[in-house]
């Protein structure tokens, strides 16, 4: 049988290019697969590079019922509650919190609890950022166990020596902290006077009280990666804050000087709060708008010194 030569190279061809197509096509559906696989596990990869960017951070709060969050009407523990939303919000952080904060606690009642407490000595030393709040009992307790020498305005006879002492109490109870926890940042946050609205010429009570921040400022801010968090003004002035308060004073019968112990107990019981940051229910307390306040001022103050605390490839959402 003759053999036509070419038909026999059409046939080659025909099967080489057959051959060729489906190769072809097999190695284009595997190249593609590949990528896919390849894009995938990019995507997947890239995913857990993003993971291992969240930082982690203890954060600890120390201190008395302004730590507790005493009076926040969401029962979630007031600005430590707040800060770790705050912050979550605002880094790729995953914060935990401890919240030792307790209710009359004055300075020294809080480092007894320190020194006596293991599990919060070993939260307190590893904790990568401390808040602390404290001083404001103290104050009170001068307050009401001087409260004639208040009525007399003759308390600078004794403050001195008050004040000196609760020095001594705060750098106390600063070397306590230290001695668990050398390195982490400590914020402070200060005290302020409840009644300044109904009391707004009462002038002793502002004395002490700005006089009572400023010694806390100056005694903690003395020691190393100690930041200081003033919330005075805005919450002891609330809404009244840098606005003209003659009104405020005129309509005031508050007046130490001519108002019974019971005249003063009647206003302070009653469930209108003239200062918008503080609660209704014992007027001395900040409610939620006040301490979101305090949140955002630990959370500025945090910020200015975020060199301390937060690592730098940490990246802001």
């Amino acid at each position: 049988m003759r053999i036509n030569g070419k038909k026999i190279i059409r046939y080659i061809l025909g099967v080489c290019c057959l051959s060729f197509l489906i190769g072809g096509g097999f190695f284009l559906a595997s190249r593609s697969g590949h990528l896919k696989n390849e894009v995938s596990v990019s995507k997947s990869a890239a995913r857990q590079s993003h993971k291992t960017h969240f930082q982690k951070i203890s954060l600890v709060g120390l201190g008395d019922s302004l730590t507790f969050g005493q009076q926040d009407p969401t029962n979630r523990g007031g600005y430590v509650y707040l800060i770790k939303q705050k912050l979550q919000q605002n880094y790729d952080v995953r914060v935990t919190t401890h919240n030792y904060g307790k209710t009359g606690d004055r300075t020294d009642q809080i480092q007894a609890r320190l020194e006596n407490d293991p599990a919060m000595q070993k939260q307190v030393s590893e904790a990568d950022v401390i808040t602390m709040t404290f001083g404001g009992n103290d104050l009170m307790q001068i307050l009401q166990n001087n409260f004639q020498l208040l009525f007399a305005n003759k308390l600078s006879s004794i403050m001195p020596q008050r004040e000196k002492q609760y020095q001594q109490k705060v750098e106390s109870l600063m070397q306590t902290v230290r001695h668990y926890n050398p390195a982490a940042p400590i914020f402070v946050i200060s005290v302020y006077n409840p009644f300044y609205v109904y009391f707004p010429t009462v002038t002793a009570l502002q004395k002490y009280t700005g006089q009572w921040v400023e010694l806390t400022k100056k005694t903690v801010t003395a020691q190393p990666r100690v930041y200081f968090v003033n919330v005075n003004q805005r919450l002891s002035q609330g809404q009244y804050l840098g606005k003209n308060q003659t009104e405020l004073k005129k309509q005031s019968k508050m007046n130490l000087e001519n108002l019974s112990s019971q005249e003063v107990e009647q206003t302070l019981n009653d469930h209108h709060e003239k200062n918008e940051y503080l609660s209704p229910n014992d007027h001395f307390h900040p409610d939620l708008k006040g301490y979101q306040y305090m949140t955002d001022q630990l959370y500025k103050v945090m910020m200015a010194h975020r060199t301390t605390w937060l690592n730098s490839e940490t990246t802001k959402r």
